[in-house]
């Protein structure tokens, strides 16, 4: 649906502008002078566009079309080269298109940091949700249309909000999350608090996957990922000096405890069996670290047949099998 915007043929003031000197205020603006500066913030964002591609033919064929947000970016990708900025006429617009954006951003600084304040209770600083909730304010300057009819701080408001949304659900919490599980997080505190508020006692996860309307693998899989981790070298209580890594167990020190109980169990079974059988067994498997032979190799050490060391080899087995089952021990304990 097309629009009707002042002309974008309208004369650009040519008063030489140095933006390194202007200082930005941060004073409200009535709705008449942001009516204004918006209307002069358009028409800049029009020279300018006409003027880089007047000033560099190749440009002609990225052309965008008059909306405000494909305006945006074809400026912000066409001025990354300096060497485009070196033409006086596209410098010049360019700084005054930098000094309007700056100046509406200014004005409304305020209801940034008023919006970013609401979001304190997550884990991001409040620093850092301030320079969020910037980058939304100058998305929503770059996006706003001019013959929409609604002030500025009214459109960038969604826009501040959402910003910051999706850097909270990115950066609080060890697993990623979008803005929609954000969303859901909040609901879920909600139904908490107002279930522990109205029952006096904690919702159990039923109880909040019901009212929610949420299944209760979902918010158990929410829940976790949510979850705030713990540093190993925390303290169980004020009271103590004992560590969480303390209370965790040594999974090599349970490896060595259970191959030595696995080599003491074979060695007592191995003295039930005869000289030859524990030879067998032994170039078999390896029992004693000198490698494994096949049966064949092994009937040429003994000097006998290959079946016979097969047979040698079956009967020395089922009598370990035997007497462990008549000590009681598991036949795991003897697998290595």
């Amino acid at each position: 649906m097309k629009t009707k915007r002042r002309s974008a043929e309208a004369p650009v003031d040519d008063t030489p502008f140095n933006a390194e000197t202007v200082v930005y205020s941060s004073d409200l603006l009535t709705p008449d002078e942001e009516r204004s500066l918006l209307a002069d913030f358009w028409e800049v964002k029009n020279a300018l566009i006409r003027t880089l591609i007047k000033s560099f033919p190749k440009l002609r064929a990225q052309k965008p079309p008059l909306e405000p947000w494909p305006m945006a970016q074809f400026i912000r990708e066409a001025c990354t080269e300096q060497s485009r900025l070196g033409a006086p006429a596209v410098k010049k617009l360019h700084d005054q298109y930098v000094h309007l954006k700056h100046r509406l951003a200014s004005a409304n600084i305020r209801l940034a940091a008023h919006v970013a304040k609401r979001f304190r209770h997550h884990a991001l600083s409040y620093a850092d949700l301030l320079q969020e909730a910037v980058c939304g304010l100058m998305q929503a300057i770059d996006r706003f249309d001019v013959s929409h009819g609604t002030r500025l701080a009214t459109y960038a408001t969604w826009w501040i909000r959402q910003t910051l949304q999706i850097a909270v659900a990115r950066q609080s919490h060890l697993v990623s999350l979008s803005p929609h599980h954000l969303q859901e997080l909040g609901l879920l505190q909600q139904e908490s608090e107002a279930l522990a508020h109205g029952g006096r006692h904690l919702p159990t996860p039923q109880e909040l996957a019901k009212r929610t309307g949420s299944s209760l693998e979902h918010l158990t899989h929410l829940q976790t990922a949510t979850r705030t981790p713990v540093s190993l070298n925390a303290v169980l209580d004020d009271d103590s000096d004992f560590k969480l890594t303390e209370a965790m167990p040594d999974n090599g020190t349970n490896i060595l405890r259970d191959n030595n109980e696995r080599q003491e169990a074979l060695l007592f079974l191995m003295d039930s069996l005869r000289p030859r059988e524990r030879k067998v067994l032994d170039l078999r498997f390896g029992l004693t670290g000198s490698g494994t032979h096949s049966l064949r190799q092994i009937g040429h050490l003994l000097r006998i047949s290959k079946e016979r060391v097969r047979q040698i080899q079956n009967r020395a087995l089922e009598k370990l099998r035997t007497n462990a089952e008549r000590v009681g021990w598991e036949p795991s304990l003897l697998l290595g």
